[in-house]
């Protein structure tokens, strides 16, 4: 059975009463990467600006541009009674279309400026939950003292570091579990103080090696004859920005020499994807864990009966075509729902169960456009809503493009799937030229003429920009990334923050597969190295021969 026919089944069984009626999802006519784009381009996590809010002009900071046209409250005001939704509530026209309707509703119902979740001394932070000073990361829960990352959990003193899990003392470090005291590290876990390694696991003091389990003090995956040998070798390629320089170098020949798994896929049962664990019948999914029964799925936590969705944390259920959600359950073409249950194309409800086309509710029950009913006008209306939608080809499709608040290139969509502006206004998306006003500053450090290590770096900086020797684009430092250096004997970066996160994203191969053999036993697999890329890619059981 094909992932159409699997998709068929579920729509079939997907079933919804209202007034006595029975309604089902129409199957898609877009591809699944298409209806991946269109959802995932309702979603801004990377991108803070300096906005005010409509409550009482004072600035905050938001992932609304000041150059978009909706009304801002501060996440605490925006909890509040100081304001009601349901002022913003309106009669359904069945003389209109539904998503024009839905437009005008957005425009004018509040947004909290972040989409964020008891954090403390986390401003400048999209996505996260329970946080703690942590700074430029997203999609995050518990950290502590983390800057500049995605997808970081149960995670402390982790800097430029994405897909990171249970782990300490990071330091450009990628799809890692269980480190501590590791840098440039990648696909790698239970291991601690390595340097420049890629797929190690349960080792320690390993230095520019690949492809070992259980090894320690190994150098170019050789074995060290002492400790004190294996710390003599490892002063030519650290301590310095120079020296980094160079054992980047040797690094990246050295990964060319790796093997590599056709997929990321670990502890699972009739899974196909990448980066899935301990999950059952995940099918074209990808950072998956704990989860089961899911289709078409980009990122999810601990997920059941999740199909055509991303970003779905905290164990969700029974959800098709959703984004963004925690502890849900029945969501459909929705985005950002909390503690919510029954719900259907709304945006932003938390704690809330049984509405339809709202926005910004919370501790709401039978609701649609924003205005409160009975269960029996509430069942009476859906029923008519659904039936308009059907005649007007708008049920079963995702809010539109034009809907989106972002433009294209502040999206997650653009990380999954980039697109240059001329294809992504041409696809329909729109793009946004804002740019941020620049910061007051001291003194502009080119790159090049930063010191070549920590110890020569005085407390200026603090108060100036360095040019990205790359973009040219000037960016700062913190005081916190400063101490974070310091400790840690690391040198200042030379490239700007984005361009550093965009090097980690490129880690990841596409989300897509490829039927194509084993390179050692000719096994036929579904993997993520297309069957043009030049690694050397096994079955798992090759995989795991070879390696372990």
């Amino acid at each position: 059975m094909n992932n159409d026919d699997i998709l068929r089944q579920f729509l079939e069984r997907l079933s919804f009463t209202f007034d006595g009626k029975t309604f089902n999802f129409p199957f898609p006519e877009e591809s699944a990467e298409e209806r991946m784009r269109l959802r995932t381009s309702h979603r801004n996590e990377r991108f803070i600006y300096k906005n005010k809010s409509a409550a009482d002009s004072k600035p905050l900071l938001s992932i609304y541009s000041p150059d978009k046209p909706y009304k801002i409250y501060p996440l605490d005001y925006w909890f509040s009674d100081k304001w009601d939704p349901l002022y913003y509530g309106r009669d359904f026209d069945f003389n209109r279309p539904f998503f024009d309707q839905f437009h005008e509703l957005s425009l004018a119902v509040p947004r909290a400026n972040m989409v964020t979740m008891q954090n403390e001394n986390s401003d400048y932070t999209t996505g996260t939950g329970f946080c703690k000073n942590c700074y430029l990361i997203n999609s995050s829960e518990h950290c502590e003292d983390c800057y500049y990352g995605k997808l970081l959990q149960n995670s402390k003193n982790c800097v430029d570091s994405s897909y990171v899990y249970d782990s300490e003392i990071l330091y450009q470090c990628f799809n890692v579990r269980k480190l501590y005291s590791c840098f440039y590290v990648y696909n790698s876990s239970n291991s601690n103080d390595c340097y420049f390694c890629d797929n190690v696991s349960n080792c320690r003091n390993c230095f520019l090696s690949v492809d070992l389990n259980g090894k320690e003090y190994y150098f170019m995956n050789e074995k060290c004859s002492s400790k004190e040998d294996y710390e003599q070798k490892i002063q030519e390629f650290f301590g310095s920005y120079s020296k980094i320089q160079k054992a980047l170098e040797v690094f990246n020949d050295i990964r060319k020499k790796r093997i590599y798994k056709y997929a990321e896929i670990m502890n699972c049962e009739n899974s196909v994807g990448d980066f899935i664990k301990n999950s059952k019948n995940c099918l074209n999914c990808y950072d998956v864990v704990d989860s089961e029964d899911c289709l078409n799925l980009q990122v999810g936590m601990k997920v059941k009966d999740i199909y055509d969705s991303s970003n779905m944390y905290v164990g969700p259920e029974l959800s098709y075509q959703t984004l963004g959600v925690i502890e849900t359950f029945n969501v459909h073409f929705s985005l950002y729902q909390f503690n919510s249950s029954d719900i259907f194309y709304s945006d932003s409800c938390y704690n809330s169960k049984n509405c339809f086309a709202c926005i910004s509710l919370n501790k709401k029950e039978y609701c649609i456009f924003n205005k409160q009913y009975s269960k029996e006008e509430y069942e009476k209306l859906v029923a008519r809503i659904i039936e308009h939608m059907i005649k007007t080809a708008e049920w079963g499709k995702f809010f539109p493009s034009e809907l989106s608040p972002f433009g294209y290139n502040e999206t997650l969509a653009n990380e999954y799937l980039p697109l240059e502006k001329e294809e992504a206004i041409a696809k329909g998306y729109k793009w946004s030229d804002y740019e941020k006003p620049e910061s007051e500053f001291d003194q502009v450090f080119k790159a090049n003429q930063l010191p070549d290590t920590i110890n020569e770096v005085g407390d200026e900086i603090l108060n100036s920009v360095i040019e990205c020797e790359r973009s040219s684009k000037n960016f700062k430092i913190t005081a916190q990334e400063l101490r974070f250096y310091r400790r840690n004997k690391l040198p200042l970066p030379h490239i700007h923050p984005d361009l550093r996160y965009n090097q980690r994203i490129q880690l990841r191969k596409p989300r897509r597969t490829w039927s194509r053999p084993c390179m050692k036993c000719s096994t036929l697999v579904e993997s993520v190295f297309d069957t043009e890329s030049k690694e050397t890619v096994y079955c798992e059981k090759c995989y795991l021969a070879e390696v372990y």
